[in-house]
């Protein structure tokens, strides 16, 4: 690809992505250079490039897919004539504890509106079996956490399937749960989870731990999602769906790691409560 870099930048050196670093570190510590591009999607980023350049106080800028813009929160630079996004990973805590206020200030004032709807959705599917439903999934750091939700499938489905992705077709949906699935209202007892600190109201979408083992062995990058707390919404979520390829959830998911901020966190909760009131047709 093309660009014009050597117009605006002092360029020190064009390298290859290659497993062996050697280059890039020689190129850093003699040229000490304030920033580093990479012509590679974010999912094809390697995370060892990203720590050797945090190590060394370098930026990072990864050239930005078209629709990394969408939401209006992650904002591109222009250099060369090409568009670049800056990384932001999460190794580092900063606005991590106003994220984490934000979140149960929230759900507190939610509260008195979201907790009646919730009781009376549990009154209506109770009536064939348990309202609630509890799954293990994988959250921050690769801990294990009950996630709950309002139960969607028939009693006992699972014991004859085993472990599935979510689709929308899944047998086993009650003629309710189709309708709360459409509306992600079987999500609302999650809030119970962010209250606890094992999601957060924006985030990757948390996977059971039956599949997550196959996509690590798949997508190198995969764990770094498990940077961050799982949340109910996110990227992901509005813009591909929660039945999504597990390859474009991780594109997504890398996204919001990368370039995460209170502003893009609200205007993804804004989005979502949008489509709350359409529905979900994706899935």
């Amino acid at each position: 690809m093309s660009d014009r870099l050597a117009e605006e930048l002092h360029v020190l050196a064009r390298l290859p992505l290659q497993r062996d670093l050697s280059q890039l570190r020689a190129v850093i510590a003699v040229g000490r250079p304030a920033v580093v591009l990479v012509k590679a999607p974010l999912e094809n980023l390697d995370f060892r490039l990203v720590r050797l350049c945090a190590a060394h106080r370098v930026d990072v800028l990864v050239l930005a897919h078209p629709g990394y813009g969408l939401l209006g929160s992650a904002r591109p630079r222009r250099l060369g004539g090409l568009p670049w996004l800056r990384l932001r990973w999460p190794h580092q805590r900063t606005g991590m504890r106003a994220k984490r206020a934000v979140d149960v200030l929230l759900v507190l004032l939610s509260a008195p509106v979201l907790m009646p709807l919730v009781l009376v959705l549990c009154a209506a599917v109770c009536w064939d079996g348990p309202p609630l439903y509890f799954q293990t999934r994988v959250g921050r750091g690769g801990r294990l956490f009950r996630l709950v939700k309002i139960r969607t499938m028939r009693v006992g489905v699972e014991r004859a399937t085993g472990p599935t992705l979510t689709r929308p077709d899944a047998p086993g949906i009650t003629s309710i749960g189709r309708v709360l699935r459409r509306y992600h209202l079987d999500e609302l007892p999650q809030l119970w989870n962010v209250l606890r600190g094992e999601m957060s109201l924006v985030g990757p979408r948390p996977e059971r731990p039956e599949f997550v083992s196959g996509f690590r062995r798949r997508l190198p990058l995969y764990d770094l999602r498990h940077l961050l707390c799982p949340g109910i919404t996110g990227i992901a979520q509005l813009t591909n769906g929660y039945t999504a390829a597990v390859d474009d959830k991780l594109r997504c998911d890398l996204l919001y790691v990368s370039s995460r901020s209170l502003r893009m966190d609200l205007t993804l909760l804004a989005l979502t409560v949008g489509d709350l009131m359409r529905g979900f047709p994706r899935d």
